[in-house]
């Protein structure tokens, strides 16, 4: 995100600096303000609720009134962005300690057992303090070195889970997330309430239809709805406004007909998160 990269990036991918993940960040993190992070969560989830019953209720004037409300609660405090398998690997390269760990969304909304549901992963130095939240991390955690980790990572990316990394006070970056629609709820929030509790990712995908075959294999792992298939042509389009470049698409593509674009080059799509 061009603001983000701007203010903490340090001339690069405001997620590829190292100093978002230090533990000075984490310190500072939870010093700077009054509220713990659990109590601004609380407050998220409070507005949250609002918002979906707003939009139930064909509120419109109220249901953007609390959409602005719980927007700028989030970007100071606790939101997702969605990354490719290469930028989650580079992030498991720069953040120490990792650990696995259980999945919050999937254990609320789909009720999995904690020994199956070892779907996240908790990075930097709030993972040496994991046992004062035993809500957060049921089951325990799991330390794995950063090998360990990416191969772990493309398993998950096989079976088709999206990557997303989670801030815990802007700029501390502190967890990256596998997420699917609809246990995850970052990603009902954007989808189907478009509050922006998860942002786009830094890259978008784009079909070389000459390489494609038509097998409609990225059709199937897309979770936001970008990729159609055209009978006429016996191909696959993509939709980029509703891309969320997740890379998803192209990782499972054997002709390498998808490639992933910066965001910010693309005309129309820079300002898109």
């Amino acid at each position: 995100m061009c603001d983000f990269c701007v203010k903490h990036g340090n001339g690069g991918k405001w997620y590829e600096n190292v100093e978002n993940y230090a533990r000075k960040m984490y310190r500072i993190r939870r010093e700077g303000s009054g509220l713990q992070m659990g109590d601004v969560q609380n407050i998220i989830e409070s507005i949250l609720d609002e918002a979906i019953e707003a939009r139930g209720l064909s509120d419109q004037k109220n249901y953007e009134e609390v959409k602005a409300r719980v927007e700028s609660m989030i970007l100071p405090a606790h939101f997702g962005q969605v990354v490719t398998l290469d930028e989650v690997e580079k992030i498991l390269d720069i953040a120490y300690p990792i650990a696995r760990i259980t999945c919050i969304c999937r254990r609320r909304s789909r009720g999995v057992k904690d020994e199956e549901n070892f779907f996240c992963v908790g990075i930097g130095v709030g993972m040496y303090k994991w046992e004062k939240w035993p809500e957060n991390y049921r089951g325990g955690i799991h330390f794995m070195g950063p090998k360990e980790a990416k191969e772990w990572i493309r398993e998950v990316n096989k079976k088709g889970a999206v990557h997303t990394f989670w801030v815990f006070g802007t700029p501390y970056i502190g967890g990256i997330c596998n997420c699917e629609y609809p246990s995850c709820i970052g990603m009902r929030m954007r989808l189907d309430y478009d509050v922006k509790l998860l942002m786009k990712g830094e890259k978008v995908a784009q079909i070389e239809y000459e390489k494609c075959n038509g097998c409609g294999i990225c059709l199937r792992r897309c979770q936001f709805g970008a990729i159609t298939y055209e009978v006429a042509l016996d191909r696959v389009s993509i939709n980029q406004k509703k891309c969320f470049g997740c890379g998803l698409c192209a990782t499972a593509c054997k002709p390498s007909a998808i490639v992933m674009k910066e965001r910010v080059n693309m005309p129309g799509l820079s300002r898109e998160w």
